[in-house]
């Protein structure tokens, strides 16, 4: 398992994650990010390096 780490302080829920891994992220009805899962399968670890290179803010990482 891949461990996903979000920094809150720096995301601006824009919601590119959401879009790309909806099973991982969600913006809430408050606009704010929602992290899902806090582990990912090593068999999606392309999708996460996706998430991580296309969040404008940089605050996906693997922890």
């Amino acid at each position: 398992m891949i461990e996903v780490k979000v920094d809150f302080a720096r995301c601006d829920a824009n919601g590119t994650c959401a879009a790309l891994m909806p099973d991982v992220f969600q913006i809430a009805a408050n606009g704010l990010l929602e992290q899902l899962a806090e582990t990912v399968p090593d068999d999606r670890d392309q999708d996460l390096d996706e998430v991580i290179l296309c969040c404008p803010m940089g605050a996906i990482s693997r922890a």
